[in-house]
């Protein structure tokens, strides 16, 4: 009976959406909303019920991506070579490396400058090779079998800290931040505002969770994406476009965003 209840809370290793990950992508949806009180009930929910489910951080960071079916990985995207599309196939673990076109050189100086803040971090050697201005965070080898991890625990921990803070919980805030600063090697954040929580959160999120596609959407709904980014631009560029074929289907229910 226990296997069975584990295995319908986490089927991360199999490709298939658990009630687990449900809440904790809803939970992440609602960090994004703004509406940081539902946020905390489901992350608070998969955080405090990840243990029954088989989850669990991993005592070392670096396992994390040397294995993909892992107790940290709450659901992934899982990769087939035996599965083709227009493309081939999927490489998303190539593109943290320079393999792709679209980013030959990925690692830029802001972020080996936010590593050289966090000294003694123990994920600067798994995340960034200055000589190669790449990661060598995923595989480089194995072909394209690698998954693409969606949402892990440490982003829930860290997403239910920002909740907690942004809810007046500062204190309980720096008990999840820490969780992941500990892993790393770090002491514990020195941070105790509100203000300054909020920051120290955001910045782990950067180190933590750099090169597996979530620095772009914590600038966007921060507000933070143009003074990060040092340019300037228009509201289209914070939506990507609605696929043609979702505004097809919709008889004309659906339009495209602006720009696009």
């Amino acid at each position: 009976m226990n296997d069975a209840i584990s295995a319908l809370n986490n089927n991360a290793t199999n490709g298939r959406a658990s009630r687990i990950a449900a809440q904790a992508l809803l939970g992440k949806v609602y960090v994004h909303m703004g509406n940081f009180t539902s946020a905390s009930t489901h992350l608070q929910a998969v955080v405090n019920g990840a243990s029954g489910a088989g989850i669990s951080l991993l005592s070392n960071f670096a396992d994390i991506f040397v294995n993909d079916l892992n107790d940290e990985v709450i659901f992934a995207t899982q990769i087939s070579s035996s599965i083709t599309d227009e493309y081939g196939f999927s490489e998303f673990w190539s593109w943290s490396g320079g393999l792709d076109t679209k980013s030959l050189q990925p690692l830029d100086a802001d972020l080996i400058a936010a590593f050289d803040a966090s000294p003694g971090d123990l994920r600067r050697g798994v995340t960034i090779n200055e000589t190669l201005m790449a990661s060598p965070k995923f595989p480089q080898s194995g072909g394209p079998d690698y998954d693409w991890i969606e949402i892990r625990l440490a982003d829930v921990i860290l997403l239910y800290a920002e909740a907690l803070n942004e809810n007046g919980d500062t204190a309980s805030a720096l008990t999840q931040l820490n969780r992941i600063r500990t892993r790393a090697g770090l002491a514990d954040s020195s941070a105790s505002t509100q203000s300054q929580v909020r920051d120290a959160i955001q910045k782990e999120r950067r180190l933590e969770l750099a090169f597996e596609g979530h620095r772009w959407f914590d600038l966007t709904r921060t507000g933070t994406a143009q003074s990060e980014l040092g340019l300037s631009f228009g509201d289209e560029y914070y939506l990507f476009p609605v696929p043609i074929s979702e505004i097809l289907v919709s008889s004309g229910n659906i339009s495209q965003n602006t720009g696009y």
